[in-house]
């Protein structure tokens, strides 16, 4: 008996595990480092808990955003530190064109509300 339910609980773990669906990206990854703004806010100390980057990729001037479920302001900053384009990106917006007329390498910020903000180089 212990057998039988050893093999159905297997049978079921490996059912769940196969059963999510693969994860598809357009374009190219960005890969985001969390960036803190001042570590002491307000007498706050920063939170315990790690923060994961949001899942962002680019294919040519259109930047796709995967499961962010907060707003944000997107900023690029050339290699001058000088902002190039900014704009506010409500939360659960699935892509964000750039405009066509950038091109180079550009680091862009994803700034939430918050004491982290998200940082990456792109190339457009």
């Amino acid at each position: 008996m212990k057998k039988v339910l050893f093999a159905i609980l297997l049978s079921m773990i490996t059912l769940h595990a196969f059963s999510e669906r693969p994860v598809f990206y357009w374009g190219d990854l960005v890969q985001l480092q969390v960036q803190i703004y001042d570590p002491v806010i307000s007498g706050n100390s920063m939170p315990k808990s790690p923060v994961e980057p949001p899942m962002v990729s680019l294919d040519d001037h259109t930047l796709y955003l995967y499961d962010v479920a907060y707003d944000f302001t997107l900023i690029l900053v050339d290699e001058n530190d000088d902002v190039v384009y900014s704009t506010f990106v409500p939360a659960n917006t699935a892509s964000v064109v750039l405009p066509s007329t950038l091109t180079g390498t550009y680091t862009l910020q994803l700034i939430p509300n918050g004491t982290y903000y998200f940082e990456g180089e792109i190339e457009l």
